[in-house]
């Protein structure tokens, strides 16, 4: 199998199988940093439609970078270890050990994705995972109260991505 094509920076232009999607997602994650998982909106599919507990469904490419730079505003250092992948039939189950700070303390969680492609593009992402910690690191640090508001996680939700640069500030 050829390598996927990748642009003068070494980044992939298309995915070229699930397990080189895990790859991708293990150094976009394992950065800690919000320029480097917004990277991968780059591979979403037009028709990209993910579902993730207690926030709306993210469409497209925009929705995927909205989603996530809400998190990342949240949480500034997140990052990501892959702990287990599988892939199944045209698709791949990641776990992945999130961790970062809010509040000024640490926080973690683990999380696992399913996505699944089309085309060389990922078409599709479901999260599972127990939102408790994040909830009760926010509800327990009264220092996060005003970057959880900020981050539009919260109700009423709130675009905010075209207010975050890619270095994680909120404009």
């Amino acid at each position: 199998m050829t390598p996927a094509p990748v642009r003068g920076d070494g980044f992939p232009t298309r995915v070229e199988s699930p397990t080189h999607w895990v790859e991708v997602f293990r150094r976009a994650f394992g950065a800690g940093d919000f320029a480097s998982v917004a990277r991968l909106a780059e591979l979403t599919h037009p028709d990209y439609r993910a579902v993730q507990p207690q926030a709306p469904d993210a469409l497209g490419p925009a929705g995927m970078l909205d989603f996530f730079a809400r998190v990342y505003a949240l949480v500034p250092d997140l990052r990501g270890e892959v702990v287990d992948a599988h892939v199944h039939d045209g698709g791949v189950h990641i776990e992945v050990r999130l961790s970062g700070t809010v509040g000024g303390r640490p926080v973690g969680w683990v999380a696992c994705d399913r996505f699944w492609f089309e085309d060389g593009f990922v078409k599709g992402r479901t999260t599972y995972f127990d939102p408790i910690p994040l909830f009760a690191a926010v509800a327990t640090r009264p220092r996060a109260w005003r970057r959880w508001w900020r981050s539009g996680l919260g109700l009423p939700t709130r675009r905010i991505a075209g207010r975050l640069d890619p270095r994680g500030r909120t404009a």
